[in-house]
């Protein structure tokens, strides 16, 4: 059985609260007050009232303040108002309205009206309800999701890197041709496990609306012909061509997102390529639209691949969508990678289509709106990127709790003359530091005892002589606190962090832990040098 709800009625005639309290009383839980001010203690006592009935000629204040003051109250605001009022005017009832009342009725009225007004009210409300309530557990559905993927991100990232970091070493260092054959397979498929783990990432970021664009002066050429060198092996294997034709209108540098802009192109190839099996797949590059500030980019690349059939044009930009999704069907992917092109098209302020017919190839083209800006600006970031190798030798702390990384991060740094010492979480972490100096702390952020984040904030307390967080200093031995303290006061130790998570939100976490900059996994080999370059001096 449903409980009652319970009625607060506010009227200074007694005779009134006695015929509605009579009527209501089968059907509700009533509570009386016979002025506005014991009105508003009454609201405030639980049972609170579901709804207010609320007449407007009393002495001392009357119902719009009431009602104003109802409204006013965190506690109090949610609760329906309905003004019960000899008054007729328009304005009166408007003025109630505008007070905060969701229904006004006039004196005399019928109890048949009043009960109906009552019924509509309470079921609005339990539809409100219930609506918070389920927004409430999609919020949380959301946050959980964050989390899974935040951890999945680490979980699988972290091999990847030492997988992706050895491949690297042992190509280098491999001078066989057929172990290079095995080498060079063992690296595509690694870099195609990253991009599928990349387009679960990226749709879930963009659907979380947490996909951040990075803008920044870049060549446009360069950018497309970074993504063709990409699949060029993919292409040669399969024995078809790339060609590039760009406008002569088109600038030549542009500022934008770079990395996604190359990100759309890569998918759009990758897809070329995945569905031809002969021909030439050509990227033309035209000016759509120009003015003073900006240009608008259409980019087309078009195919002679197997098509798509008329009635699954319409769903190729959905998400994990397939043109072939039965069980024995040919080609690969998770049916994401035009779904994330289209999202990009319209953070990047464009759009995108296709155009294909079936067994005779695919057009697909795309416009996205970029700043003007000028090649000075990228000559010179190139020319300040050529100094990257010239870090002069330091001594590393690596903290890292996967010992595969913590091998390959060591033989990258050892590379360029720098001195690591090990520590496998961030409690032998501290107990190194206290016997020894370090120029950097290069440090991952999720490990066991005591994980990046932590260890930072630590470290920034002793270094600035503040008291550390009750959850931290309960975790730690005071003695180990204190000599810290004495070792690392008045001087700001450089920490960089490692990260194989990629939400949004990850850098504005060790940015507020103390971290003065950060690497995501999979680790590259040049992006930590120039992220070092930023930091310490060179030869």
């Amino acid at each position: 059985m449903s409980k009652k709800h319970t009625l607060l009625i506010i009227d200074d005639i007694v005779d009134n609260l006695m015929l509605l309290g009579e009527a209501m009383s089968s059907e509700y839980k009533i509570k009386v007050a016979t002025s506005g001010v014991q009105g508003l203690e009454l609201a405030v006592q639980n049972p609170k009232p579901d709804l207010i009935l609320l007449d407007i000629m009393m002495p001392g204040i009357d119902g719009y303040e009431v009602c104003r003051r109802l409204k006013a109250d965190s506690r109090t605001r949610h609760i329906p108002v309905i003004f019960l009022s000899a008054l007729d005017k328009e304005s009166d009832e408007l003025q109630g309205l505008d007070a905060g009342a969701v229904d006004f009725i006039t004196k005399p009225f019928k109890l048949e009206v009043v009960r109906a007004r009552i019924n509509t009210q309470l079921e609005l409300l339990r539809m409100r309800q219930q609506l918070q309530t389920a927004r409430l557990k999609a919020e949380a559905a959301s946050q959980s999701k964050s989390v899974f993927l935040a951890n999945m991100s680490h979980e699988i990232r972290t091999p990847m890197s030492a997988i992706m970091g050895m491949t690297d070493l042992a190509l280098e260092k491999s001078f066989d041709p057929q172990q290079q054959s095995y080498l060079e397979t063992v690296k595509l498929s690694a870099d195609s496990l990253l991009a599928l783990i990349n387009d679960i990432l990226d749709f879930s970021k963009i659907e979380a609306g947490q996909m951040e664009l990075d803008e920044h002066p870049f060549l446009l050429a360069e950018a497309i012909e970074a993504a063709m060198r990409t699949v060029s092996i993919l292409s040669k294997e399969k024995g078809l061509e790339i060609t590039l034709e760009i406008a002569p209108d088109v600038p030549v540098a542009v500022a934008g997102d770079s990395l996604r802009f190359r990100q759309i192109i890569l998918n759009l190839l990758s897809n070329a390529i995945k569905f031809s099996v002969k021909g030439v797949i050509r990227i033309n590059v035209t000016v759509e639209h120009s003015e003073l500030a900006t240009t608008t980019l259409r980019v087309s690349v078009i195919d002679q691949g197997i098509g798509i059939k008329e009635d699954k044009i319409s769903s190729v930009f959905s998400a994990f969508s397939q043109a072939d999704s039965s069980v024995s069907r040919k080609f690969g992917g998770t049916g994401l990678g035009l779904a994330i092109c289209r999202q990009l098209c319209e953070l990047m302020g464009g759009t995108i289509r296709v155009e294909s017919e079936y067994d005779k190839g695919s057009t697909f083209s795309f416009a996205v709106m970029f700043g003007v800006t000028s090649q000075e600006k990228i000559l010179r970031k190139k020319s300040t990127n050529s100094e990257i190798m010239k870090i002069c030798p330091i001594r590393v702390l690596l903290v890292e709790d996967n010992a595969a990384n913590r091998f390959l991060i060591r033989v990258v740094l050892e590379k360029f003359k720098h001195e690591v010492i090990e520590a496998v979480d961030g409690i032998e972490a501290l107990h190194i530091m206290l016997e020894d100096h370090f120029d950097l702390i290069l440090s991952d952020v999720q490990m066991p005892k005591l994980d990046g984040y932590r260890l930072t904030k630590i470290i920034r307390a002793c270094e600035e002589g503040k008291e550390l967080d009750p959850d931290l200093s309960d975790k730690l031995d005071s003695d180990l606190i204190s000599k810290l303290r004495q070792k690392l006061h008045g001087k700001h130790r450089l920490v960089i962090s490692m990260t194989a998570n990629a939400m949004s939100g990850d850098k504005e976490k060790c940015f507020t832990a103390g971290m003065d900059d950060y690497l995501t996994k999979p680790l590259n080999q040049e992006e930590l040098a120039v992220t070092l370059t930023r930091w310490l001096p060179t030869k």
